[in-house]
């Protein structure tokens, strides 16, 4: 194996020609060491890690939450949890809505909010993520 090969949360680290694969300017040693740093770090995570002479295999390997948050494309909720801003994001996807009816319940939505404290916003907005989670998972 003299390849870094990356398909569907599969990363296998060969001899040499990881920098290529992935465009890095880095060894395939220390890429190894890096995707360690960055799980130590809770920014990827997989299921298993296994070395061999040829080289090493990381399966069901991601970018978790917080490596998105870390890139950019995640949102972090700490900022955008409050009160003011959510109700800023309704009416923003008010402006942008297909009928009126649809406006006019974000628009009352946003005046909603902006009546509660951030703590409960914040309770509600954890409570009502762990649920979709735990229904994503099949945990009911």
């Amino acid at each position: 194996m003299r390849t870094v090969y990356v398909r569907d949360g599969y990363v296998m680290l060969g001899r040499g020609q990881g920098s290529k694969t992935l465009g890095l300017e880095l060894s395939d040693g220390e890429i190894h060491d890096a995707i360690l740093t960055l799980q130590d770090a809770i920014y990827v995570d997989f299921n298993s890690y296994r070395e061999s002479r040829n080289g090493a295999h990381f399966t069901n390997f991601a970018i978790t939450g917080r490596g998105q948050q870390a890139l950019g494309e995640w949102p972090l909720f700490d900022t955008i949890v409050s009160p003011e801003t959510l109700a800023l994001m309704l009416e923003r996807l008010a402006e942008e809505a297909p009928t009126d009816e649809e406006a006019g319940s974000l628009r009352l939505a946003a005046a909603y909010v902006r009546t509660l404290s951030g703590a409960t916003l914040r309770a509600f907005v954890s409570q009502a993520m762990s649920a979709a989670i735990r229904g994503s998972l099949g945990l009911g």
